[in-house]
């Protein structure tokens, strides 16, 4: 459901409805929908739709390694698993992939600044632990079998709150941070949100707002399946 409603989907069916209305002679309202899907396409490749999009669904901002070091009542960092790798280089043996790899560096050095255990949660799991080890680190707990962020705060609150561990450092990338701490708030932990990866840190320099790029585009596609994501919890959650 979320890829029919993602942004390339929409334009192609706003294209179609571009050929439909040319058909019949619709002429000027052809003309608006194809000027409307050449503003949405510039306006995706800008930082503009970026902070929109945060402005949408919440942003939570970076914390200093200070702040890190004074999350005196956390008692564990979660790692949410973001996709894994399997490369011949590695012997076809699963490693960190995708976001999981970024999520994971950021989690090792949070968790080198606090000596908090670390908790691995996804079905990349066991990948992702992997690439810790080769990082001089090793797992408190593994969470292996959630498919998705919901799962991901259920299965972790039934294997953690056993144990006594309520307040936890959250790490995911800055897009996912909002839904992740909404999903884990529901399950009854107590959330000092950790994001990374914000879309701004892959320049090297400060971009004007209303500058497009390809990589802007990209990341702002991500955005908006977030923002489905996000409508689709609160929903969730506001019934359960």
């Amino acid at each position: 459901m979320k890829t029919l409603f993602s942004f390339p989907f929409i334009v192609i069916g706003s294209l179609v409805c571009v050929l439909v209305a040319m058909h019949y002679q619709r002429i000027r309202l052809a003309k608006m929908l194809t000027l409307s899907i050449a503003l949405s396409l510039y306006l995706m490749c800008t930082p503009l739709m970026m902070q929109l999009i945060f402005a949408v669904i919440g942003r939570y901002p970076p914390l200093s390694l200070q702040q890190i070091q004074q999350q005196h009542t956390a008692q564990a960092i979660i790692i949410l698993g973001g996709g894994l790798y399997i490369g011949q280089e590695y012997a076809k043996q699963p490693r960190a992939g995708f976001a999981s790899l970024a999520r994971l560096h950021y989690g090792a050095y949070m968790a080198k600044a606090t000596n908090l255990p670390i908790v691995l949660s996804g079905i990349e799991a066991q990948a992702m632990l992997k690439s810790l080890e080769e990082l001089g680190l090793s797992a408190l707990f593994l969470e292996d079998k959630s498919l998705d962020t919901h799962q991901n705060a259920q299965f972790s609150a039934q294997l953690l709150q056993s144990q006594g561990i309520n307040n936890i450092v959250l790490v995911t990338d800055a897009w996912h941070m909002s839904r992740s701490v909404l999903a884990f708030k529901h399950f009854g932990f107590n959330v000092i949100p950790a994001p990374t990866e914000f879309p701004e840190g892959f320049f090297i320099k400060p971009q004007g707002l209303l500058k497009p790029t390809a990589m802007m585009f990209s990341a702002n596609l991500r955005g908006l399946a977030e923002v489905l994501g996000h409508v689709k919890y609160r929903v969730r959650y506001w019934f359960d």
